[in-house]
């Protein structure tokens, strides 16, 4: 009896000795060897196989021990951040910046990619856009010394009324329309004469002048004075330069009537630097009346405001081509 219970005894404990044995973690390292068995009793118990860990020897006591568990392997360290890449100096045009390095191992993250250099296209539109300023301002510095009569305008506009539009082809004025005097200072050097070329575009009515010079445009006069034709009372156009002294009209006709014509040609004309240009709406003989020759045709001066549309009247521009030392 005692000797049976001895024998169940052993065999219990050797099982136990089969179960214990050692494990892994999920880490990576390997856990110790198992424990060694218990002695069994009579008869040996049997190991069992164990993980990773030795299998525990075949006990031979009663009860014997089991197996430690294995401890689980360190867990392995993140990796660090990629450094941030810097940043490229500006510019437009450049070249994208090298990718992000790769993905770092387990241990330690990529470094970032640098950003790309700026390009150098802002660079060059930068440049293109000097010379095209440089080329305007040379363009511009040719007619400057003359940059105050530049756009200067005769303007003799009707009254608007219907009834002050006449059957026979005139309007009426205002008196400030009919007698105008505007000054203007010519600019550059006083120590210079300027050849300053004018283009003269407009509408007007004729008058004749006499004891100067006719250009070969037929229409502007250098010196003399308006004719007392018709009593005198077609309206003069004239500009007066102080220094050298000289007088010119701008829409001289061989006849004078009720009629009308646009003015388009280029004169050149002598002026010192600094000196004073006058400019005469029915000055030098001619004398206001209050009327004017309307433009009943509906003629467009053009490129000159108001164009596209037509002036109810009578207008001069002069735009100033270039201002050149004559000296």
């Amino acid at each position: 009896m005692n000797r049976t219970r001895s024998l169940v005894t052993g065999l219990a404990m050797g099982l136990a000795a089969v179960i214990g044995s050692g494990g892994c973690s999920s880490g990576s390292g390997q856990g110790p060897t198992g424990g060694s068995g218990g002695r069994g009793g009579m008869n040996a118990g049997t190991a069992g196989a164990t993980g990773p860990g030795a299998a525990g020897a075949a006990g031979t006591a009663a009860s014997g021990s089991g197996g430690s568990v294995g401890r689980g392997g360190s867990t392995g360290s993140g990796g660090s951040a990629g450094g941030a890449g810097t940043a490229g100096t500006a510019g437009s045009s450049g070249a994208a910046g090298s990718a992000g390095g790769g993905a770092g191992s387990s241990s330690h993250g990529g470094a970032g990619g640098a950003a790309g250099a700026a390009g150098s296209g802002t660079g060059h539109g930068g440049a293109a856009g000097g010379s095209a300023g440089g080329a305007g301002g040379a363009g511009g510095g040719s007619a400057s010394a003359a940059a105050a009569l530049d756009k200067f305008r005769f303007e003799c506009p009707c009254k608007p009324g219907a009834a002050d539009h006449l059957s026979n082809g005139d309007c009426n004025v205002t008196m400030q329309t009919d007698r105008q005097t505007v000054t203007k200072t010519m600019g550059g050097d006083s120590g210079k004469i300027y050849n300053v070329t004018l283009r003269v575009r407009g509408l007007s009515e004729p008058n004749i002048y006499m004891g100067g010079t006719l250009d070969p445009n037929n229409r502007f006069y250098t010196g003399g004075t308006a004719t007392t034709a018709d009593g005198g009372g077609y309206t003069s156009y004239m500009m007066t330069v102080a220094d050298p002294a000289q007088h010119y009209f701008f829409n001289y006709n061989p006849t004078v009537s009720h009629l009308h014509f646009l003015l388009d040609y280029t004169v050149t004309v002598k002026i010192r630097g600094g000196t004073t240009v006058t400019f005469d709406v029915d000055g030098d003989g001619s004398h206001p009346d209050g009327v004017q020759v309307d433009n009943h045709d509906h003629l467009v001066v053009p490129d000159v405001p108001p164009a596209p549309s037509w002036y109810d009247g009578q207008l001069i521009q002069l735009d100033v081509v270039s201002a050149d030392p004559a000296n």
